[in-house]
């Protein structure tokens, strides 16, 4: 949003374009026509402005050179807009610009920069905001610059290129979110850097200088040959004739991270791109943000960027210790590659939810009524300004198929005539309600215009998605209608997909749209404000309303047959519900600092969140904007159903505004309890709700529970809830045949054409798994990764089962101690130097427990005593620290100076958050399983003093910890650590399937503490764990593949890798009764080979067996379904085997040779 959400009306003027074509079809940069003038207006409405003003009411064109002009139209609502868009009257430079870890603000003589680090809590009590303010360290520039501006020169996905001119000097700069350097070239002057107080240099290398200013680090490289000159707060450089330099901010104030920085420092980032593929049969969305580098100089390839948290939670490709802080937590740093993927599961989009027949706890005569109460004429006519209008189309598109549900036609007819009519009216070019098209910044401005959405370029996505929504469920209902003729000769899907096009064009023709105006790849969220004019950079507050646009691309580009908007749609959905979890709701407890004690944040800002909006105080609408419209694309928001309940209790009562949006938020926790807060329906509806709507909403979960991410399906559209043991599947077919979708359980659904169904409506094949009877199997790779004197750290490899492992048992010394879900626990309240055993069982949904492990025999260290000096080792052992309370650390510091503190965790889990205290300050600190962190403390006198951690988010079992005078006094060998671990022993593959193979090794040694293990496949990094055992997913059935592992130490020392393992996986699961194979073929004495044969229905199974050799006898064995028979076969015989009651699911058969091997041919199960 940009300054207010008064509600106003405005005029109009439209354009739009695309081919006349009868269908819409996926386009592409090079297929995708231009818009034609005769399709829009040439000139804005009267009374209009047209497009973006200053504030005091000049219309703008961007300010940017030749050379940006020249890429295409301007991509504005960036982090960086206010460069290009000069909002701000008598401000020709930038206002602040937040790109993380860095932040920068444009002046006359260059570039100046920051390195927010420090954060605050401001603003009025009950409306905080928690900030990372923007203060100057200094400015990169050329000597003598003073330019009366500063343009836009370039730009990519998430960096960009600024520009300086004074006639007789010019400075271009590069920066860009993730990116610790600013890359600098210039003319006519020596390079100069301008530090805000003089700083300190650390480390002199001629070319290449370390400083602090500010109490921060930062690195500043010249060309090989030349030398910087510091003069007080000033330094120059000749760069010996070059054009070149940069400067980074540094991790750390030691001369080997400058040296590492150097390496890349002369690789120049010139683009960035985002890229995307969703995998349907996996429910996969994996994606690639990779830079262009050119060197200046030197050999490495690749530079560094620094990950956000929604990033590296989701991808392994972190490779060292280094983080920065920032407003959206810890940042991580991969160096030396181009580029990183992100893996996500897409959990499905439903254009709304199905009718769950006999299981309805809802009255179909009371939901009748709601349905006729809100077929009115106001309903039918939404009317005002293009947000409001759209509010009103999405009201219109939930009724519908509330109307079929109930059997009224004649209502569902009348609200599918008002969506057409209404789209038809703003899509034509004619009358008081259209779209004009802004050639100058490439946009749609839609008429009537509101909050900013003209002027500001505001919010084009949060209107524009109510209309996509509109026009996918129209589309549902009448196939032929984007199709259909506009007075122009156009169709009305062509027009839809201008409308995508202005608010994320997704392809890389920027010749009429930038590519994608709202959406910031690099931050995982849009931002609503056009030119980012503000001094806490750019801003969104409804990212709920963001998603309804992200979810409605789904849903037109499934009906529509354009799987490129629809996976465009995908990549924005998925990308952005982890931002949201993290950015907006600080699930895991990893961004929010210290001191900012509320569960959301209404708004997101470039240098961090605020719990306000631009319209309300009232908690309802600061928290509530959030979540509004609710449709069945919310359902994201009830994958962490416990988060839901804590947000509601913290509005200290029940809601006395958009009570409807909060209950149907609630019912994703406790539908029951929702419903009882309905009552009898005495309330206002939300300006876009309806009772009918929020009556369904809440009886549809009510019937068919929470949220069940565990499963996916094979479909775009899908949704899985548990209510107790019951799942319930429901599923979407936007085509025009009937189709069958798989889940991941096992289960099918069958869907007919532009239906959605549910399992609970009687349309599917009984699920499987809700009568499983087969246990799971056992864990794999018992082994303790870390022990304290009182606590024990245990880790496995994941156990099968035919439905999927619910939780795993621990057991010490024959007592139940634990049940987690994960592969990792630690064991508290032990007694030191005492020998334990431990085992685990696997246990699934359905109540199946599973056999033990074996026990593992573990040995706690011995009780630590006295008090250690700083600097060295406190303790390699600190213990376990119960959730909510501290454990106390005496030292006595023989030397003064600043101090670095190194806490390991040996917990099991990761996302803890501790606290350290020390010397009167303390830090927030978010740490993994295994992982190191340090914090720095400053101006750290000799004597007693103590070291305080706390465990902020559940308890935390510390190991070592130690401390580092970074000022000279003392050291710790390990801060200067060069010895690299063992090589991992015992590299095994203790189980497999079609899809994943499970890995399993023992723990290396290191002098300072193995931090994680590299888990390669067929070369490639596949991921990074910190215990002895991992499991890789996503591989093909009956390949095979090459692992090899390697461990880590928090100093980045990496061992020799593990010799390779060569796996086969499992061939692809197949359906049985059925041929298994044509040919088993030669089976080498004692080989196997396995099968994962998937069963709909519990049966008899019959397996038939050919022999393919001239052999008089071959001897072997199947083992299938927990039994293992040894049999012989004679030359050209066929032989059967039994196996009676096989329960539904998917199980291995392996054949095993048992002599001189064996040749089979055919394999077939039949029924018996």
């Amino acid at each position: 949003m940009s300054t207010v959400r008064a509600r106003s009306t405005l005029l109009l003027g439209l354009s739009l374009a695309l081919s006349a074509c009868g269908t819409v079809t996926p386009q592409t940069s090079q297929d995708r026509p231009g818009l034609q003038a005769q399709d829009y207006s040439t000139s804005p409405p009267p009374g209009t402005k047209g497009g973006p003003t200053n504030t005091s009411g000049t219309l703008l064109t961007p300010a940017w050179t030749a050379n940006a002009a020249a890429r295409g139209k301007a991509p504005t609502n960036e982090f960086w807009s206010s460069i290009l868009f000069k909002r701000n009257a008598g401000n020709a430079y930038s206002e602040n610009m937040f790109a993380h870890p860095l932040a920068m603000h444009a002046r006359a003589g260059g570039l100046e920069l920051s390195y927010p680090n420090r954060s605050q809590i401001v603003g009025a009590p009950g409306l905080e905001k928690y900030e990372y303010p923007y203060t100057p360290d200094l400015t990169l520039g050329v000597a003598g610059l003073n330019s009366p501006d500063t343009k836009t020169d370039d730009w990519g996905d998430w960096t960009t290129t600024a520009y300086w001119s004074d006639g007789a000097r010019t400075l271009r700069a590069t920066f860009g979110h993730g990116l610790p350097f600013v890359y600098a070239t210039k003319t006519g002057g020596d390079a100069q850097v301008t530090f805000i107080a003089t700083p300190t240099v650390w480390s002199n290398q001629g070319n290449v200088l370390g400083i602090t200013v500010n109490g921060r680090h930062y690195g500043i490289f010249a060309p090989s040959g030349s030398s910087w000159s510091v003069n007080n707060t000033v330094a120059t450089s000749t760069l010996a004739g070059k054009d070149y330099y940069s400067i980074a901010a540094l991790p750390d104030n030691t001369v080997a991270t400058l040296n590492d920085f150097k390496t890349y420092a002369y690789n120049f980032v010139t683009g960035s791109t985002v890229s995307w593929n969703y995998n349907a049969a996996t429910a996969t969305l994996n994606s690639t943000y990779a830079v262009n580098t050119v060197a200046k100089e030197g050999s490495a390839s690749g530079t560094v960027m620094a990950l956000y948290r929604h990033q590296w939670l989701n991808s392994g490709s972190v490779n060292t210790g280094y983080t920065y802080v920032s407003p959206r937590g810890e940042m991580r740093v991969v160096r030396g590659a181009g580029s990183f993927t992100t893996s996500q599961k897409f959990q499905g989009v439903l254009p709304y939810l199905p009718d769950n027949g006999a299981a309805n706890t809802l009255s179909k005569t009371q939901l009748a009524a709601y349905v006729n109460e809100a077929n009115t004429s106001a309903t039918l006519n939404p009317t005002g300004d293009s947000y409001w209008v759209g509010k009103g189309l999405g009201k219109l598109a939930e009724l519908v198929p509330l109307a079929e549900q109930v059997g009224n036609g004649a209502a569902q007819t009348a609200f599918l005539d008002a969506i057409q009519r209404v789209l038809q009216d703003w899509l034509d070019g004619q009358g008081s309600n259209l779209f004009y098209y802004n050639a100058a910044w490439g946009t749609l401005i839609g008429y009537p215009q509101g909050y900013g959405s003209e002027e500001e370029l505001n919010d084009h996505h949060f209107h524009w998605g109510y209309f996509i929504k509109a026009a996918a469920l129209l589309t549902q209902y009448r196939p032929s209608w984007p199709g259909g003729t506009t007075p122009q000769g156009r169709t009305w899907g062509a027009s839809i997909n201008d409308l995508i096009m202005d608010a994320a064009n997704w392809t890389t023709n920027t010749s009429q749209f930038p590519r994608l105006r709202n959406f910031d790849p690099y931050a995982g969220h849009s931002w609503a404000a056009g030119h980012s004019g503000f001094a806490a950079g750019n801003n969104q507050e409804s990212s709920s309303e963001d998603m309804n646009f992200s979810s409605a691309l789904v849903n037109w580009g499934s009906v529509t047959g354009n799987t490129a908007i629809r996976d465009l749609g995908i990549y924005l959905y998925t990308t952005e519900t982890t931002a949201i979890e993290q950015y907006w709701f600080n699930q895991g407890g990893g961004v929010f600092p210290a001191g900012y004690n509320k569960p959301a944040v209404g708004m997101v800002w470039g240098d961090g969140g605020a719990y306000s909006t631009w319209f309300s105080a009232e908690r309802e609408a600061i928290q509530g904007i959030n979540f509004l419209p609710i449709t069945a694309g919310s359902l994201y928001l009830g994958r962490n159903p416990g988060y839901l309940k804590t947000n509601y209790d913290f509005l200290g009562r029940e809601p006395t505004m958009w009570r409807d949006i909060f209950w149907q938020v609630y019912s994703m926790y406790d539908a029951a309890g929702a419903l009882n807060k309905f009552g009898s329906g005495n309330y206002t509806p939300e300006e876009g709700e309806t009772k009918a709507h929020t009556y369904q909403f809440l009886h549809s979960l009510n019937a068919m529970g929470q949220v069940d991410t565990t499963v996916t399906a094979n479909t775009p559209h899908y949704a899985v809830f548990k209510k107790g043991n019951t799942r319930t599947y429901a599923a979407y077919n936007p085509g025009s045949s009937a189709v069958t979708v798989s889940f991941s359980d096992g289960a099918t659904l069958n869907v007919p054409a532009r239906q959605v169904v549910s399992s609970r409506g009687g349309v599917t094949q009984p699920p499987v798994c809700q009568t499983d009877t087969v246990a799971p199997g056992i864990p794999g790779g018992l082994t303790s990764p870390g022990k304290t004197s009182d606590s024990v750290s245990l880790s496995w490899t994941a156990a099968s089962d035919n439905c999927g492992v619910a939780s795993y048992e621990v057991y010490q010394n024959g007592a139940l101690k634990a049940t987690v879900t994960g592969t990792g626990a630690t064991v508290g309240g032990l007694s030191a130097n005492t020998a334990y055993t431990f085992r685990v069982r696997a246990k699934d949904s359905a109540g199946n427990l599973g056999a033990f492990t074996g026990d593992l025999s573990v040995t706690t260290n011995p009780a630590s005593t006295g008090t250690a000096n700083l600097p060295g080792t406190v303790t390699t052992s600190g213990g376990a620290v119960a959730n909510g309370t501290s454990k106390s650390f005496p030292v006595n510091v023989t030397s003064a100076g600043t101090y670095r503190l190194s806490v390991q965790s040996a917990s099991g889990q990761n996302s803890r958050t501790i606290n350290v205290a020390f010397n009167g300050t303390n830090y927030d600190l978010a740490v993994d399983a295994g992982q190191t962190v340090i914090a720095d403390f400053p101006n750290v006198g000799t004597g007693a003093k103590t070291i305080v951690i706390t465990a902020k988010s559940d308890g935390v079992v510390i190991g070592s910890v130690s401390g580092s005078n970074l000022s000279g006094g003392g050291s710790n060998a390990c801060d200067t650590d060069s010895t690299a671990p063992s090589v991992p022993a015992g590299f095994t593959s203790p189980g497999k399937t079609s899809s994943s193979v499970t890995l399993s090794w023992s723990a290396s040694s290191d002098n300072c503490g193995v931090s994680k293990y590299e888990i390669y496949t067929n070369g490639a990094l596949s991921g990074s764990v910190t215990g002895t055992g991992a499991t890789i997913t996503g591989l093909a059935g009956g390949t095979t593949y090459a692992f090899k592992v390697r461990a880590v130490d928090a100093r980045n020392n990496a061992s020799a890798f593990t010799g390779d393992l060569n796996v086969i996986t499992n061939a692809a699961s197949i359906a049985v009764p059925g041929v298994v194979t044509t040919s088993v073929g030669a089976i080498a004495n004692g080989a196997g080979k396995t099968y994962d044969l998937r069963l709909d229905a519990t049966r008899n199974l019959r397996f038939l067996i050919t022999n393919a050799s001239s052999a008089a006898s071959s001897a072997f064995t199947v083992n299938f379904n927990g039994r293992s028979v040894p049999l012989s076969i004679g030359a050209g015989q066929t032989i059967p085997v039994d196996f009676a009651g096989v329960a539904a699911g998917t199980r291995p058969l392996t054949i095993t040779a048992n002599s001189a091997g064996v040749s089979l041919g055919k394999l077939e199960a039949v029924a018996y």
